[in-house]
């Protein structure tokens, strides 16, 4: 079994990469869109960053959508 923080990382790589291409944008302008370099969109998008709350707030912002729906599992995957 994962551990929870795995687990809580990949649904929000997951969803945060989903929400992106819907949007149609590449990580380096959807980074520029929320105030972010490329570099940190891609590791989040990998699994590979802790994410400050200011940080995930702006993501979700970008995304038009709330920040603990990206840390759902269970939430519907459907464009945000």
């Amino acid at each position: 079994m994962l551990a929870m923080d795995t687990v809580v990382s990949k649904t929000l790589a997951r969803r945060v990469r989903e929400g992106r291409e819907v949007m149609g944008l590449s990580t380096y302008r959807f980074g520029l869109m929320v105030g972010l370099c490329g570099t940190t969109i891609r590791k989040l998008e990998q699994g590979d960053a802790n994410v400050r709350l200011d940080t995930l707030e702006r993501v979700a912002s970008g995304l038009g959508t709330e920040a603990w729906l990206l840390l759902r599992r269970d939430a519907p995957r459907e464009p945000m």
